[in-house]
């Protein structure tokens, strides 16, 4: 049976948000490595609500971009790929312990 194209990529985007928060963390880590404290406690805004704004923003781009593919692709649209979206959920809920 094949799924709706707007669903494999609302599915596959979800399951795959974990390890996009986590290369949103490590790509600050690596750019900014040692915070300055003063900042963290005086910002106004906090940088744990940046990171989630800026996840789900590339997440919703990539629901997008991968419901589009997914029109375009009938094997992306079969059984299988709700699989692999589990299979990406999972090792995306693993990789988001690591940092």
């Amino acid at each position: 049976m094949s799924a709706r194209p707007w669903s494999v990529g609302v599915s596959l985007a979800l399951s795959v948000a974990p390890m996009v928060r986590t290369l949103v963390a490590l790509v600050e880590r690596s750019t900014h490595p040692e915070p300055d404290p003063a900042m963290v406690v005086w910002a106004e805004r906090s940088p744990f609500l940046d990171r989630m704004l800026v996840t789900a923003y590339l997440t919703v781009a990539l629901a997008v971009a991968l419901t589009a593919l997914a029109r375009r692709a009938r094997w992306l649209r079969g059984d299988r790929s709700q699989h692999i979206a589990l299979a990406l959920g999972a090792a995306g809920a693993l990789l988001g312990l690591w940092p």
